[in-house]
């Protein structure tokens, strides 16, 4: 007769192995070799031309300037130095959460390869790091959409429970969502993957194949309780579009963030975003170049004409900062009028720089939510120049 603890063993020997038939009756792919808590893989290739909505896989190159605001290194990246992450885990905190899913996309021998690591049951997590160690050692560099925050601070909290040294930040790391933010966080309702799949990819996903973020953690949780692998095939399927449009969006990323484009400006990428971005790694120069040439294609507005006269005023070419801070000013921007003031003040021209100060003091004193201080230094700026103004 068997005692409670070798029942309880048996148990849990019989309801993995139930876990495990399921899966294998219901997804394509093949288990571990390990005989206790084997994990289950699928790997599907792409040749390395396959474009993803209309998108290659790999980037032309990797500018200057993703290397500077990302901190990468000089390294000439090949497509073989790659390797593209993105978890499914029981949760969307850090903490007592794990990865039951870990998807990677690689590029070997002229095709790309997407590869899904799977645990039937949460005992098999030790073995889930081996083959993501085994591309780690053999690649340099990170791609990941929000891995920074998330993904590799789940990786590491759980490497460390079972105690397995494996440096996730020894490879440099782009993260994608911090530079789709810069590009598109004014354009779009948000910045989610699932987001930019949809505004700037055009991908629309199967709702009867695939499966809503929100929901992948309980489906793992009912897979746990049921056996019934069909909703976890969606995840699968979900995981896998996320690891091709990672890849994809790399591409547009890095393609698109050249300047000038190659082949005239991309509809999909944000130049007035792209030039602030430049603004910011201290390429003035192209950050100018983007704005007049965005004024030249007739995309003006308020911004554009305000940050292309601050660009002029930092170079000291304050006709032409002028002129972007009247235009800005003519259609509302209080900012520039008071830069215009500024200017016009300096030239003597207290009557004009009054008229744009008072325009200014108006549309903000009629604001729901007002700014106290700034009033009270247009209140100044006005009286200085009435006194200057008098006769």
């Amino acid at each position: 007769m068997l005692n409670m603890d070798q029942d309880r063993e048996l148990f849990g020997t019989e309801i993995k192995e139930l876990l495990q038939e399921s899966i294998k009756r219901t997804i394509e792919g093949e288990f571990s070799p390990h005989r206790d808590d084997p994990v289950f893989f699928t790997k599907e290739a792409y040749p390395l031309r396959t474009k993803i909505e209309g998108l290659p896989l790999f980037p032309s190159l990797i500018p200057d300037i993703v290397r500077s605001w990302a901190n990468l290194g000089e390294t000439t990246y090949k497509p073989e130095d790659v390797l593209v992450l993105d978890l499914e885990t029981t949760g969307l905190g850090r903490g007592g959460i794990f990865a039951f899913m870990i998807g990677l996309g690689y590029f070997e021998a002229g095709q790309f390869f997407v590869e899904q690591i799977f645990l039937p049951d949460p005992d098999a997590e030790e073995h889930s790091f081996e083959r993501l160690q085994e591309l780690m050692e053999r690649r340099s560099l990170l791609i990941t959409f929000n891995g920074k925050s998330f993904d590799v601070p789940v990786l590491e909290a759980r490497l460390l429970y079972h105690q397995i040294w494996l440096d996730l930040r020894a490879m440099e790391h782009l993260d994608l969502l911090h530079l789709a933010r810069r590009l598109w966080k004014r354009k779009l309702p948000s910045c989610a993957l699932e987001t930019i799949e949809f505004y700037i990819l055009g991908h629309i996903r199967d709702k009867e194949l695939d499966i809503s973020g929100g929901d992948v953690p309980q489906t793992y949780f009912n897979f746990l309780s049921t056996g019934d692998a069909e909703m976890v095939k969606r995840v699968f399927v979900h995981n896998h579009h996320d690891i091709l449009h990672t890849a994809a969006l790399f591409a547009l990323l890095c393609d698109g963030c050249k300047y000038p484009p190659e082949g005239g400006m991309d509809v999909r990428i944000d130049y007035h975003a792209l030039a602030l971005l430049y603004k910011s790694q201290g390429s003035l120069d192209i950050a100018r170049r983007v704005l007049i040439d965005l004024m030249a294609k007739g995309e003006l507005n308020a911004d554009i004409a305000l940050d292309l006269g601050l660009l002029y005023k930092k170079a000291q070419e304050m006709e032409n900062a002028l002129d972007c801070f009247q235009i800005a000013a003519a259609l509302d921007n209080t900012v520039a009028m008071i830069e215009a003031a500024k200017i016009l003040e300096r030239q003597k021209d207290f009557i004009a720089a009054e008229e744009l100060s008072k325009r200014a003091l108006f549309i903000e004193g009629g604001r729901f939510m007002q700014n106290h201080k700034l009033l009270a230094d247009i209140q100044k700026r006005i009286e200085r120049l009435m006194r200057k103004s008098s006769p």
